[in-house]
């Protein structure tokens, strides 16, 4: 049996913790969180990377399975987003946060929820997951006492383990 390396159903599971039914979402890392998104939810999403290749590949996506006009791909750097404050329902960072260098994920994480008005929820390798699909990338684990240490310090967390990934919520109202 092979690795499920899309994570779907843990998307999927993310999007029910969120609860973006009928809400404004930014999506932080361009991947397919976008699509399944606005594809079984009634919501509209602002997916954002650094990377114009990931937005126009996530973006390719979203018009193969027809939900691109709910979907914005913006070209933003998420430790500096250029949106207002609270601009939208909930944000979203599904393991992208181990992409960013580690000297700007507070930032990013801070950003995130500056953007917010209602919740976030970031998404997480474990120690066990980060092994298990990236031992040979260059990219550095997210430590999750840090992570948590960190969301803790914005409001109260609630923890949801989805097997390899951690799911944090934040609910600011």
């Amino acid at each position: 049996m092979s690795k499920d390396v899309s994570f779907i159903r843990e998307r999927e599971q993310v999007l029910l913790l969120a609860g973006v039914e009928g809400r404004e979402i930014l999506d932080i890392g361009a991947g397919p969180l976008a699509r399944i998104a606005v594809s079984r939810h009634d919501c509209f999403v602002t997916s954002v990377d650094t990377s114009k290749e990931a937005l126009e590949q996530a973006e390719q996506d979203a018009v193969e399975h027809g939900v691109a006009e709910k979907i914005s791909f913006e070209q933003e750097d998420a430790a500096d987003l250029s949106y207002g404050d609270e601009t939208f329902d909930i944000g979203i960072c599904f393991c992208a946060l181990h992409h960013i260098p580690e000297d700007l994920r507070e930032a990013v994480v801070r950003e995130l929820f500056r953007v917010v008005y209602e919740r976030m929820v970031i998404a997480e390798f474990t120690p066990e997951g980060f092994g298990e699909f990236h031992a040979d990338s260059s990219h550095a684990p997210v430590d999750l006492a840090w992570l948590e240490a960190v969301l803790a310090g914005l409001g109260e967390v609630s923890v949801h383990p989805l097997g390899t990934i951690n799911a944090y919520v934040i609910r600011k109202r």
